[in-house]
Parts: structure tokens; C-alpha cells; sequence
């Protein structure tokens, strides 16, 4: 599809597993990549053919100085990822008021600054510069928002999830008719729960191929499950 604005995507979170993958398949399908992290090593990013941003996912002004620095550099993106997570369990794993109080309010943050990150990513797809690409956000959700179990081991990351889940719920609500996608995308076990965290571990490649083609299709559902083998988890309920 032809256009004078270049493909651009911005990975927020960017790390060795899915952040990673995500960006090299973007690059190669001729994206101008920009990579969001608290310190990036600029130049080995730059030799490895991305734009390195800096990045503090639990501030408002560092993600929105962000999205200036992509918007001056690059142009606005079309494709966001919101990648960024803590998980950190409770000194007490019976007791969730055991969490450190810095850290519920990192993952309060992280969670709630979504809305910040699609706020900026709006102007973008509002703009009309990428009238004829595709437009998407996608948090890299987990299953903990369905699931009743509330085991404290995980309140730090279901905190926040539930958070992301909820506000990226709304607004692919309020886009349905608009052809902008918002995606809270979940890996998960053939069972439909947490899957192995050493599989986890190892799934970049399959959350890009994911996310690649959750970015090209044109309508699906906002809470989206996959398997292990990549594909769409049957009969569940969603979000």
C-alpha cells in the first residue's frame, strides 16, 4: 500500500526475550523500529538497526518524552507494544501487604500509564499520516486478570495486568467501527492458564509471529489467548 509515511513501530519494554523478537520481525518487514528501555546501550541498538529511546514505563513525562523523541526521529508510530512488567512476590507469600510499598506503586504505574502511551500513540493514529497502514496497540498481557485463584505469588504482576487489561478493554470498546486496533494479548497454556514459565521463557519468536498478525488483521477480539503452537485458544470467555 503505498505512502509517503514510513512504517514505524515503537517497542516499549525492550528486553532479550519479546521485546526483542518483536522488534527484529517488524525491522524485517521493512518497519522503522524504535525501542523503548530504562538504559539503553545506544549503540549497540544503533548497530543492531534501532532507534534506542529512553524510557521509564512508571512515569508519565519519561513515556510521553518518549513518544516526542519517536515522533521527531522517526515520525509517529503506527504500531505500539507495551511490553514493560514487574513481578516481585511478597516477602510473606500468605500475606500480600508484605509487597514493598515502592513496588505496588512501580506496577500501579506501569499498569495505569498505559493510558498514557495510548493517549500518545492516538495522536499518530488520528493524525491521517498513516492513512492506508495499519494502526495497533498491544499490551503483553498474562491470564492473571480471569483467573479467581488471587494467589499472592503473583499480586505484583495481577495488579498491573488487570490495570492494562481494563483500560486497553475500553478503548478497543470505544474503536470498535474506527479500524484502530487495541489488543491485550495473552500467551497461555494448552489448558488456558499460566503456561511453563521455562517455555515463557523462550516464546519471543511466537509472540512476534502473534503480534504480526493480530497488527494485520483487521477486526478480532481485544482479549486475545494463544497457545504454545501459536494459535487462537478455543471457547473461552473473554475479558
Amino acid at each position: 500500500m503505498p505512502s509517503s509515511t514510513p512504517l514505524v513501530a515503537f517497542v516499549i519494554g525492550f528486553g532479550p526475550n519479546i521485546g526483542d523478537s518483536v522488534a527484529s520481525l517488524l525491522k524485517e518487514h521493512g518497519y522503522a523500529v524504535a525501542v523503548g528501555s530504562r538504559n539503553p546501550d545506544a549503540d549497540k541498538v544503533r548497530k543492531e538497526g534501532y532507534f534506542p529511546v529512553k524510557v521509564e514505563a512508571t512515569r508519565q513525562a519519561s513515556i510521553s518524552a518518549a513518544f516526542a523523541a519517536v515522533n521527531a526521529e522517526l515520525g509517529p508510530p503506527n504500531v505500539v507494544v507495551y511490553n514493560p512488567a514487574i513481578h516481585q512476590e511478597p516477602t510473606d507469600l500468605s500475606d500480600p501487604s508484605t509487597l514493598p510499598l515502592d513496588t505496588f506503586n512501580d506496577v500501579v504505574a506501569i499498569g495505569s500509564n498505559v493510558f498514557v502511551a495510548i493517549q500518545e500513540a492516538l495522536k499518530g493514529f488520528r493524525s491521517g499520516k498513516h492513512e492506508n497502514h495499519p494502526k495497533a496497540f498491544i499490551v503483553t498481557g498474562n491470564i492473571l486478570p480471569a483467573d479467581n485463584t488471587l494467589s499472592p505469588f503473583y499480586f505484583s504482576l495481577d495488579i498491573q495486568k488487570v490495570i492494562e487489561s481494563r483500560i486497553v478493554g475500553q478503548f478497543a470498546r470505544a474503536n470498535e467501527k474506527t479500524g484502530l486496533r487495541f489488543v491485550y494479548a495473552t500467551l497461555v497454556g494448552d489448558d488456558g492458564g499460566i503456561p511453563p514459565y521455562d517455555l515463557f521463557l523462550k516464546s519471543g519468536d511466537l509472540h512476534a509471529q502473534v503480534y504480526w498478525e493480530l497488527i494485520n488483521s483487521k477486526n478480532g477480539l481485544w482479549d486475545y489467548r494463544f497457545t504454545l503452537d501459536g494459535k487462537k485458544l478455543a471457547n473461552y470467555v473473554s475479558l
